[in-house]
């Protein structure tokens, strides 16, 4: 998973990397940072989970739509506080195959949460170095705790529902398919910076 991202980003240049396909999307370059804050979100949950666990206290955290508001464009902030209740209850019936597919192929726009919306202009060495130190830092907290019972943590979300911590992980890397597609589409767009001169060259 990480070296297709890794491979999609690996010949561009910073032009490239910084070139938004429309006002108020995101670059390429936005759309790595954001993998890398979303996974950094998620490993410090995890660990929160796992220093319960060693803890003897009840391996289970709530993140609400005040900690991570995550949501469909259509729907505005003001509204996610009542929202909590009824989509938390709907999602004790939502089978997680239907969550992981809406996960992978959003059926409509959806906004970030604020802690991980991307830093513009991010340098090509610090996304590369950063992609990949991140999926180090989280190989070596599990490694560094092999014998936990880690089907027995719980992680819970309005908008997600409750996942294991195996969950937690498959959501992170459909995740990461689904914004590899993105910036499939982003490299495709014909005003894609240097696609011209390509065309030319191979004339």
């Amino acid at each position: 998973m990480r070296l297709r991202t890794l491979a999609l980003i690996q010949d561009l240049s910073q032009e490239q990397l910084d070139y938004m396909p429309d006002p108020g999307e995101w670059s390429v370059g936005e759309v790595v940072d954001h993998l890398i804050l979303s996974e950094q979100v998620l490993r410090g949950d995890i660990a929160i989970l796992i220093e319960r666990t060693k803890a003897g206290q009840i391996p289970y955290l709530y993140r609400s739509f005040a900690e991570f508001n995550a949501r469909p464009a259509f729907i505005p902030e003001c509204t996610l506080p009542f929202l909590e209740i009824p989509l938390n209850f709907l999602n004790m019936f939502t089978p997680a195959v239907v969550r992981d597919y809406l996960i992978r192929n959003p059926p409509v726009r959806a906004l970030a949460p604020d802690v991980t919306l991307p830093r513009p202009g991010r340098t090509k060495a610090e996304l590369h170095e950063k992609l990949r130190s991140t999926l180090h830092e989280t190989e070596t907290l599990f490694a560094a705790n092999p014998s936990l019972d880690y089907d027995n943590m719980r992680h819970q979300h309005p908008l997600f529902g409750i996942q294991t911590v195996p969950q937690l992980l498959r959501t992170l890397w459909l995740h990461e398919q689904a914004h590899q597609d993105q910036i499939a589409r982003i490299l495709a767009s014909p005003s894609f910076p240097g696609r011209m001169s390509c065309r030319l060259e191979h004339r």
